[in-house]
């Protein structure tokens, strides 16, 4: 946008000259972080609060001023247009509108503030409010878990290691195991909530207010726990940022991992899944092709999650305390992962619950392979060491593949010239239903573990 060189700035009193176009396109960031309005309305009204306090404000000015601020936010939020080709951030723009409509009692609002303490307060609520919508979205997806695996409990299904068939499991099992993961990624916001909880409000520039500003009342207003105990610490340092993109980059990872087995799961050669329609797309010249656009965008929307923490880190790691420039560039990666985070969790939810599962095709995929482990365990049950009962079968497998079958095929002389005792009674005993329901030991794939999977889950999303 151009601006007029020679527009005051609020400031500019030590300067001759305006900013030069090109700086002006450097460092005005109003395009992004106009993010910030609510958040910075609600800081200034409790900043506000603390000025009363103070003696800077009286109690009829303070209310003028929150009806103005709150006025500005109506018409942001309907859509007007606030802005002109002068406003640098969001901070200054809407002290600007301010002032414009309630007159000189809006310049008093930054009283005892920085931009630097202002900013970060900004900043820090935003964290916190997104950080509580994304821990409600992944419970939603949660929800979504529970119930499919409910309405799916006792289908059977190949588990796998290194991409290839190793144990039957229930397919719930398999479902809870992201319900888990995904209360571990709940919990990391939560505990996020729990240590950056502390007003930077009172900081200044650098060096902390000069006037008498009750700063524990402001941090009641605001929602935060308690005020910073260090000035410098509470305007320079982006821990925060860094934990909270690095959380919302782990919660891309847990999506990305499932969805890699989805898109898996949905080619022709598993045929285990068919994404509805609404969560796929065609192709331009293959007009056979459905494919599962939804878990693929997802897979690759973690790499730019892991971007966004990476470029954040890589901007403070070297920047000097307390303040610099540098640190506007804070707030776009921290945005990008809360717009991703917030669709990926969305999309992730609706793909599932209104996903098709092919069971048939799960079932009939499963190789006799699958029991080999419970073949071992038999043998140890018959009072064999478990590392001959491991020798025993993968003897037997190995001359199945010679023969291209199945171990389970093979003759029983042979098992038995293998070292395998009561061969009749062991293979009777070779089930998935068996192997399944040998695993009832807590977090196994057992009914009756699962189960109490569904009991702990349920508490859980209950709290």
């Amino acid at each position: 946008m151009s601006v007029n060189p020679n527009e005051k700035k609020m400031w500019d009193g030590r300067f001759e000259s305006g900013m030069a176009q090109s700086m002006i396109d450097l460092s005005f960031s109003l395009e992004f972080d106009a993010e910030l309005i609510e958040e910075d309305i609600q800081g200034s009204i409790g900043h506000g609060k603390g000025l009363v306090e103070a003696g800077v404000l009286s109690d009829l000015e303070y209310k003028t001023i929150c009806d103005g601020l709150q006025g500005i936010l109506a018409d942001y939020r309907a859509g007007k247009s606030l802005w002109n080709s002068g406003d640098e951030d969001i901070h200054m723009a809407v002290e600007r509108v301010l002032t414009e409509r309630i007159g000189d009692l809006g310049k008093k609002i930054h009283t005892g503030r920085s931009r630097n303490d202002q900013v970060c307060t900004d900043f820090k609520l935003y964290m916190r409010h997104r950080a509580a919508e994304i821990q409600e979205l992944a419970c939603d997806l949660q929800r979504t878990l529970l119930e499919v695996a409910k309405s799916h409990d006792g289908r059977l299904m190949p588990g796998y290691t290194h991409m290839q068939q190793a144990q039957p499991i229930l397919f719930s099992h398999y479902l809870m195991s992201f319900f888990f993961a995904l209360s571990r990624d709940v919990n990391r916001l939560q505990n996020f909530l729990t240590l950056h909880s502390e007003l930077p409000l009172g900081s200044g520039a650098m060096a902390g207010s000069a006037f008498p500003y009750h700063r524990a009342l402001v941090a009641k207003e605001l929602g935060f726990d308690r005020p910073s105990p260090n000035s410098i610490d509470a305007v320079s340092h982006r821990d925060m940022a860094l934990e909270f993109t690095s959380n919302l980059a782990i919660i891309a990872n847990t999506l990305s991992r499932y969805a890699e087995d989805f898109v898996n799961w949905s080619t022709s050669e598993f045929g285990f899944l068919t994404l509805h329609d609404a969560f796929s797309s065609g192709s331009s010249m293959m007009p056979q092709k459905k494919n599962p656009d939804s878990m693929e965008l997802i897979r690759g929307k973690a790499g730019r999650m892991l971007g966004n923490y990476t470029s954040l880190f890589t901007l403070v790691k070297g920047a000097p305390l307390s303040y610099s420039r540098d640190l506007q560039e804070d707030k776009e990666p921290v945005f990008d992962s809360v717009k991703t985070a917030k669709v990926c969790l969305r999309v992730m939810k609706e793909a599932l619950e209104t996903a098709h599962w092919n069971f048939d095709k799960m079932e009939s995929r499963m190789l006799p392979a699958l029991l080999a482990t419970d073949l071992a365990d038999l043998l140890v049950e018959h009072g064999i060491a478990f590392r001959d009962a491991h020798h025993i079968v993968g003897s037997l497998v190995g001359e199945a593949a010679k023969k291209n079958l199945q171990f389970t095929e093979l003759s029983d002389a042979l098992w038995a010239e293998k070292g395998v005792p009561d061969v009749a009674k062991i293979k009777s005993k070779l089930t998935f239903e068996y192997s399944v329901n040998k695993r009832n030991i807590e977090g196994g794939t057992g009914e009756d573990s699962l189960k109490e999977q569904f009991k702990k889950a349920e508490a859980i999303l209950a709290k």
